[in-house]
């Protein structure tokens, strides 16, 4: 196993191409463990942003995911539950478990991913 030490302000921010926005969302996200972060291990962990009115359109993947709300306020629908978060509120979502992200407010709101996977290009998003 590697370890690894990323610095959020080091990494690109990266997202849809552009012919996938409208369908997807505007989110943008960066990677700071998996595969693409250069540290490969059984985790894939990054911070989503979504600026005022963006949102990550609903979708799924088998995989089950964990969301913790690091600053912002939003909310997030799963399964058709909306859950209002603000920073330190966490959610697990389960794998193949419709949901989507909606930043509510002016502020940027930045949440941190995590699958139980090594390497995230494995994720099949569905939308």
């Amino acid at each position: 196993m590697q370890t690894a030490s990323q610095h959020l302000d080091e990494l690109e921010w990266t997202s849809w191409p552009p012919h996938d926005i409208a369908t997807r969302g505007k989110a943008q996200w960066k990677e700071v463990l998996g595969s693409a972060s250069g540290c490969q291990n059984d985790m894939t962990m990054g911070v989503v942003r979504l600026r005022m009115g963006e949102s990550l359109e609903p979708h799924r993947h088998a995989q089950p995911e964990t969301y913790f709300t690091l600053s912002g306020r939003g909310t997030v629908t799963i399964e058709g539950v909306v859950h209002e978060v603000t920073a330190g509120r966490m959610l697990f979502i389960p794998g193949n478990a419709t949901h989507q992200i909606n930043n509510i407010n002016d502020e940027d709101l930045m949440i941190l991913y995590a699958f139980a996977v090594s390497d995230f290009s494995g994720i099949e998003y569905h939308f």
